[in-house]
């Protein structure tokens, strides 16, 4: 029986959670022979203070994201893995949903957000907005070490 899993995104935020997830996520893309996308939503220019006009900013800035997840694809997974690396740039949640929906994914594998419970309240959770936003599952890999 083919399964219906053909396309895996993992977001990834440099985090030791979000590489279990990658971790989860590369493990079931081997078992269901399907393509993994990882991704990471790097902060607007406007985060980093710097002239969001000037487009070698801009480029140098996700140059610097792009080298840091591929060095994270290639540590977290087998050397030789087929997997594609996307950087993007703006509010995570939505960027995340956006692209599962552009790209088609048909699931989203992603770290549960480690919050106390005054940032709970007063931020919510970006997986949640997630899980509740996308039109495909979410699976979230939890800390089993809590």
């Amino acid at each position: 029986m083919k399964s219906p899993i053909k396309k895996i995104l993992c977001p990834i935020d440099f985090t030791e959670d979000s590489f279990a997830a990658l971790k989860a996520a590369y493990t079931l893309a081997l078992c269901v022979s399907a393509h993994l996308i990882a991704v990471h939503v790097m902060p607007s220019m406007q985060h980093f203070r710097l002239p969001s006009n000037r487009p070698a900013h801009h480029r140098i800035v996700e140059s610097y994201f792009q080298e840091q997840l591929d060095i994270a694809v290639k540590q977290w997974t087998e050397v030789d893995a087929d997997i594609e690396s996307i950087v993007l740039e703006g509010y995570p949640a939505d960027e995340i949903v956006r692209v599962a929906g552009d790209l088609k994914v048909d699931a989203i594998i992603m770290a549960e957000q480690k919050k106390d419970e005054w940032e709970e309240i007063r931020d919510g959770s970006m997986t949640e907005e997630v899980a509740v936003q996308a039109k495909c599952p979410v699976l979230i890999v939890r800390d089993l070490g809590a």
